[in-house]
């Protein structure tokens, strides 16, 4: 199976200029660990010891707080932090663990990849899950991204290596070559990460894990640094669609918690909207979105679900008489 990283909490803060509150980080990470997710990872966009740092933008408070709340409000969800060398210090590190962390990723420029050997080494040593991301991976070709993912493998401190397009300008084929050439070449765990200013993010995390990634990141709205990540509703549709993952949350309770607790956050647009993947999730035609909107109306249902249910019946022509039709049922049927 595999794991979806959630970044909205610490990619996602590069979006309001790093301002997530101890609140604020404390009912996303419990919304999130309900939606389903394992994995989360908060604090500053650039990572631990970046908070108090004005050359990287204040943050709203500090680690430590940003890791006690996520983790006072999903207990049973694994917390975790970046990394960069650096920024970050090996007391950085102790502090976090001291509140809780369960994983770091390590971050470095790829041609600057030893760097994170010392402080790998350190976490691990440490007790916890050790990502590497190799930051502009895209900046090597394949084959010498797979020569360095070998050296990583022999430190024997690394758990999973990361595939990073730190600008968005990647393409799948790519990202598949990137991922398939090196999967055989070493017993560590691969991921991704991508940014999705050439709107290629969540083909490109899907790429990854057909070429043997196990882990990828995305964030709720797509929210993140640029153009923002691969959007978490998009991406666990898909994931589930290909029986990848297994998440008890549909679709609705993703929209809700979206539009709930993060859009009005957003200070800039990105990602899609509920509406918009609603569309192409039901393979509604948006012509018929006046009737939709009537007959949701009149009976007093949800649009999306009447949407959904004509288009699973009839994606082609329905009529406006259908539309009422199922109205009708879903408002009956409570």
């Amino acid at each position: 199976m595999i794991t979806i990283i959630e970044n909205t909490l610490r990619d996602g803060s590069y979006v309001i200029d790093f301002q997530f509150g101890k609140s604020e980080t404390s009912t996303i990470s419990r919304g999130l660990y309900d939606l389903g997710f394992d994995y989360i990872e908060v604090g500053h966009g650039l990572g631990l010891g970046a908070w108090n740092k004005k050359e990287c933008g204040l943050a709203k408070t500090d680690d430590k707080t940003y890791i006690l709340s996520a983790r006072l409000a999903a207990p049973k969800a694994k917390i975790g932090v970046f990394f960069i060398p650096g920024i970050g210090t090996k007391e950085d590190i102790d502090i976090a663990i001291d509140a809780g962390i369960n994983f770091i990723r390590i971050g470095c420029n790829v041609d600057t990849y030893y760097k994170m050997r010392e402080f790998a080494d350190y976490a691990k040593k440490k007790g916890l899950l050790v990502a590497g991301n190799l930051m502009k991976s895209y900046a090597v070709k394949s084959y010498e991204f797979t020569k360095i993912a070998k050296e990583i493998n022999r430190w024997e401190c690394v758990d999973i290596i990361y595939l990073v397009d730190s600008a968005g300008c990647m393409i799948p084929q790519e990202v598949f070559e990137y991922i398939d050439r090196t999967k055989e070449q070493i017993n560590l765990s691969l991921g991704f990460h991508g940014h999705n200013n050439l709107s290629m993010a969540v083909a490109n995390s899907i790429e990854a894990v057909r070429a043997g990634a196990s882990f990828v990141d995305s964030s709720i709205r797509g929210m993140g640094r640029s153009a923002g990540n691969a959007q978490t509703e998009i991406l666990v549709y898909f994931l589930k669609k290909m029986n990848l993952i297994n998440f008890k949350s549909d679709v609705y309770d993703f929209y809700n918690f979206a539009n709930k607790y993060i859009v009005p956050l957003m200070t800039v647009n990105q990602g899609l909207s509920d509406e918009e993947i609603h569309i192409g999730i039901s393979k509604f035609h948006s012509s018929y979105m006046e009737i939709a909107n009537d007959a949701a109306k009149k009976y007093g249902v949800d649009k999306k679900k009447l949407i959904k249910k004509v288009s699973d019946i009839n994606c082609i022509n329905p009529s406006r008489e259908f539309f009422l039709e199922i109205a009708s049922q879903l408002a009956n049927n409570g």
